[in-house]
């Protein structure tokens, strides 16, 4: 399995080539992308990358690679029997305000990924609306915690059931894509 990046170099590198969102937002972008079934083969996840971070302009080699490696994980964790998928996020060394924040930003990018490909909300399934409703009141939680036990066990709760429902999604939308991918390649 593919391992990310550090979270803190991957902030340094997008802010080096002037691309100011969070690397958990960067994430969840492709993994909304991929959850509502983009093709796993699809190359074209760097022109809609570049057209949401960089008005469109090319990435720089580093850029380039580093997508490619958050793409590779996230297809690897979606597609594993283990669910290993988990959420680009803040290390548990950081405050909880910035874990929380990250958890916001994810959530955000997630949206504004599956919103770019998943054109028909009409036919998805109650579960797969519940979530995408739950989603849109993530985005505006109060990431004023405090650092207590209480706080981080409620933040971990709400990570956890970000990170199941994104694999929920991905198993209702995106798990065609795959299947059809591993029929090709056989």
């Amino acid at each position: 399995m593919s391992e990310l990046p550090d979270y803190q170099q991957a902030q340094l590198l997008l802010e080096k080539n002037e691309i100011f969102v969070a690397p958990a937002e960067a994430h969840g972008v492709i993994s909304g992308l991929l959850a509502c079934g983009l093709s796993i083969e699809a190359k074209d996840y760097l022109a809609l990358l570049s057209d949401v971070f960089n008005d469109g302009q090319a990435f720089s080699h580093d850029l380039k690679a580093f997508f490619a490696t958050i793409y590779k994980q996230v297809v690897e964790s979606f597609s594993g029997e283990e669910f290993q998928f988990d959420l680009f996020l803040p290390s548990d060394d950081e405050t909880l305000i910035d874990q929380a924040n990250g958890l916001v930003s994810w959530v955000a990018g997630f949206m504004l990924g599956f919103g770019l490909k998943q054109k028909d909300y009409g036919k998805l399934s109650a579960d797969v609306k519940e979530v995408i409703s739950d989603f849109s009141e993530i985005t505006r939680l109060d990431t004023m915690f405090d650092e207590t036990e209480e706080d981080a066990q409620a933040l971990h709760e709400v990570i956890e059931y970000v990170r199941v429902s994104a694999l929920l999604c991905f198993a209702e939308l995106g798990k065609e894509q795959v299947s059809e991918t591993k029929k090709t390649l056989h």
